[in-house]
């Protein structure tokens, strides 16, 4: 198709905000149901977050939980929003060219978040599109674009 932007592969993730203090109790109901914790980090910069990343089964899906470092972060504030309680923070999609994706986005009016890519968790690179990224079709949730680099 002509109009598409080059380079977009599938869902990486899907991102849920944890309440701070909550993190290793996800963790632990997400492992009951057979999902395996395959990375944590902390995440400093304007992120502020802990974050695990859970393989879902066998298959490439994962699931990242998200839990706010300081009140500053992002997600706190997503946090706040929902009276306090976690849940839905964005989707992930992988593509093969951050750059190339970014630019695309960026000539075609896309709101973008970051001014460029930039370094995300699990050595991939990153950028957010906004929820209200095009007046005329809003998403209605955060876009994350990865690419990795495995």
């Amino acid at each position: 198709m002509k109009d598409q932007i080059p380079g977009f592969l599938f869902i990486d993730h899907i991102a849920i905000a944890v309440p701070a203090g909550q993190l290793d109790e996800q963790v632990k109901a997400y492992e009951m149901l057979g999902f395996r914790e395959v990375h944590r980090e902390e995440v400093q910069g304007g992120d502020q977050v802990r974050e695990v990343m859970l393989r879902i089964g066998d298959s490439d899906n994962l699931i990242q939980l998200l839990e706010p470092l300081s009140p500053a972060s992002p997600v706190q504030k997503l946090i706040d929003k929902n009276g306090g309680r976690g849940g839905f923070a964005h989707v992930a999609y992988r593509v093969r060219d951050v750059q190339v994706a970014f630019d695309e986005l960026k000539a075609r009016g896309f709101r973008i978040i970051d001014a460029a890519p930039r370094p995300g968790s699990r050595g991939t690179t990153i950028f957010f599109v906004h929820p209200k990224s095009r007046e005329d079709a809003p998403f209605g949730y955060l876009i994350e674009v990865v690419q990795s680099h495995e």
